[in-house]
């Protein structure tokens, strides 16, 4: 970090493996935490739930929040929200449209996208702002 605050100009060549690094990390996240469950419960009524539990979706969402402040810690928030949320965003969609008959998990999709962009963005930004994570921003008087 300079002294002024603002980080160094990387290269397009560094920036593009941070931003491939990201993604690959949105990835692992998506398979860890959901891409291997693929069971519905049946519940006490006979209505089908899942296939994911709330601890599998909490995780998830609470490494996406770690991935969007490391990007915004980097000073690449834009790239961080892209490659974060768009590969998480593509990866649920895949899984939904495989496992789904009713073609409902288009519905999902199109709700997850602008959500997935925002609460991954907005933790990026602030991260980059120096508003999270522990960082300060002085200015010089």
């Amino acid at each position: 970090m300079a002294a002024d605050g603002v980080p160094p100009a990387r290269g397009t060549v560094a920036t593009a493996r941070i931003g491939v690094a990201l993604a690959v990390a949105s990835l692992l996240n998506h398979l860890a935490w959901l891409g291997w469950d693929r069971e519905r419960v049946v519940e006490p009524d006979g209505s089908l739930s899942g296939p994911y539990e709330p601890w599998q979706v909490a995780g998830l969402v609470v490494c996406l929040g770690i991935l969007a402040v490391l990007a915004g810690r980097l000073g690449l928030p834009k790239i961080g929200t892209i490659g974060v949320a768009g590969v998480m965003w593509l990866c649920w969609s895949i899984d939904a449209a495989m496992s789904d008959d009713s073609g409902l998990w288009v519905v999902g999709a199109v709700m997850l996208l602008p959500a997935a962009l925002f609460g991954v963005g907005l933790v990026a930004f602030l991260a980059a702002s120096g508003k999270i994570a522990g960082r300060e921003v002085r200015s010089e008087e």
